[in-house]
């Protein structure tokens, strides 16, 4: 496949730019252990026929992997079950010795966790689960989860090099993100961060109350798509305060909703907004030690304390809300829908959360650091993964290898996403016909969910997006990580502006480097 420099084919360009955006003009990695909002459970119907032609031939032939009955099971909170039922049956005709079972536990991913871990003593566990990195990483504690690399790599039943350069390079690299060198996960529900956006802001002449934003030119798709926090937080929120507190009630577009916190600019995940600014500033999050393979906390520092200033200092003037900060702990599309907040940052799998009749919803990168030394273009890559776990079994290891193989093979990763709103996890699905089609636009309804999900999976396959995904290691202690530094935006930003000052940051900066340490 045709994907090392994340290019797509011309053709497939020309028809993402008929989607409404051009490719052209579109810039440019991952809460890996929580979900920063609620996964879409409205499908989108897809045609496709899921047969590979490596499996096929070998049904065909009768020439199965797996030579005596064997049963597996695959267990995950997921809700999608006509989807898990057609690959279990579709698999059948591939490998009919092999009887798949899909169990999903109402627990959460934390209790899903829980459950495998106090299973393992008496091997009551499954053979495949669907869960976050973090997670992952506790079970490797335990000596449960196989190393893939054997069955990857295999000349008979492992990916050809194609299919290794048909999957998105962060998804692979995710899975060997780990302590122990190896893959020991692999990609299925994928996603990333956009900006969503009120499109009334497309074409807003800001001018009259600052002539240099966008060099003196109305707001354009290009602009937005393109911003930098220093752009947004020092010109384009105070620009549109201003703005906005010159018209009347009745023609705000900034409004009061009396539920919902009022900001510009909202960001559903406190944690993936510490760990992408830390990112894409450089000023570091987490390590692991090289030679020790121990994990290193890194966030406790000059660089991402001045950035945690600059938050609160944008919250305190209205430009910016978070889920912790927000009234209620309220995801920030909630704002975003009543109108009381312009720009929503969520997950691309959470784009219906997005969507309200008379909302005109735009999809753009997250902003991202102005140039600078050591600044990168980031996006977090988040979202469940699978691993397969160790009953030192060999049949059933490779039974639940293929049957992952099958799941995400060319045509069923594009069923998957366009089904789930999940990030397909193949660049073939992302060129194939089907996924175009869903891009267009013009046959969308301009409000409609239809439209959302067009616009939002136009920029999941912008190869800068592609290109810009990022993970952070898993070690014992990252879900620690990852939720003090999510706490420490939550606390500053709803501290009191008074008793607000340097010793506060430093003290809470410390809190949670300590409270992390105790779980290292």
């Amino acid at each position: 496949m045709k994907k090392a420099l994340f290019v797509l084919p011309v053709a497939a360009l020309a028809a993402l730019a008929s989607c409404g955006q051009n490719p052209a003009e579109s810039p440019s990695q991952p809460s890996s252990s929580q979900p920063s909002s609620s996964q879409p459970e409205e499908p989108v119907s897809s045609a496709v026929d899921a047969g590979d032609s490596k499996e096929s031939e070998s049904a065909e032939t009768g020439s199965y992997f797996i030579k005596e009955p064997t049963k597996i099971t695959l267990v995950s909170t997921l809700s999608y079950t006509d989807d898990l039922e057609y690959f279990i049956e579709s698999f059948k005709e591939i490998e009919p010795n092999v009887t798949v079972e899909s169990v999903k536990e109402s627990t959460g991913y934390d209790g899903l966790k829980d459950k495998i871990v106090d299973g393992i003593a008496v091997d009551n566990y499954a053979d495949l689960a669907v869960l976050y990195p973090d997670a992952i990483g506790t079970l490797m504690d335990y000596g449960v989860v196989r190393q893939l690399d054997s069955y990857i790599e295999n000349p008979s039943y492992g990916w050809s090099e194609e299919d290794v350069d048909d999957i998105v390079p962060a998804y692979l690299e995710e899975g060997k993100n780990y302590t122990v060198p190896g893959t020991f996960s692999l990609p299925f529900c994928k996603s990333t961060e956009a900006m969503f956006y009120n499109k009334v802001l497309v074409g807003l002449d800001l001018s009259s109350v600052d002539a240099t934003i966008n060099g003196g030119n109305a707001l354009s798709e290009e602009y937005l798509n393109n911003l930098t926090w220093e752009e947004l937080f020092d010109r384009l929120c105070p620009a549109i305060i201003a703005y906005n507190n010159g018209l009347d009630d009745d023609h705000k577009i900034l409004r009061d909703n009396g539920t919902y916190s009022k900001a510009v600019f909202g960001y559903d995940s406190d944690d993936n907004l510490f760990i992408t600014l830390a990112k894409q500033y450089g000023y570091g999050y987490t390590d692991i030690d090289a030679v020790t393979g121990e994990g290193k906390l890194l966030f406790n520092n000059d660089g991402m304390k001045g950035i945690v200033k600059k938050l609160k200092s944008a919250y305190d003037k209205g430009y910016l809300i978070t889920k912790g900060s927000s009234n209620g702990g309220n995801y920030t599309n909630y704002s975003f829908t009543a109108g009381s907040a312009l720009f929503s940052v969520g997950s691309t799998g959470g784009l219906k959360y997005q969507v309200k009749d008379g909302l005109d919803t735009g999809v753009a990168r997250i902003p991202q650091a102005e140039a600078g030394e050591g600044h990168v273009n980031a996006l977090i890559n988040q979202g469940p993964s699978i691993c397969v776990l160790d009953h030192k079994d060999d049949n059933r290891a490779l039974a639940a290898w293929l049957f992952y193989k099958h799941m995400t093979n060319e045509a069923n990763a594009l069923k998957w996403a366009l089904d789930t709103g999940y990030s397909p996890v193949r660049f073939s699905a992302m060129e194939s016909d089907d996924y175009l089609d869903i891009c267009n636009e013009q046959d969308k309804e301009k409000y409609s969910l239809d439209m959302v999900k067009a616009r939002t999976f136009t920029y999941v396959a912008d190869p800068k997006v592609a290109g810009s995904l990022f993970t952070s290691p898993v070690f014992k202690g990252s879900d620690s990580a990852r939720k003090q530094v999510g706490s420490i935006i939550t606390t500053l930003l709803k501290k009191d502006s008074a008793s607000f000052n340097d010793a506060v940051v430093d003290e809470e900066f410390a809190k949670a480097e300590n409270a992390v340490k105790t779980n290292m």
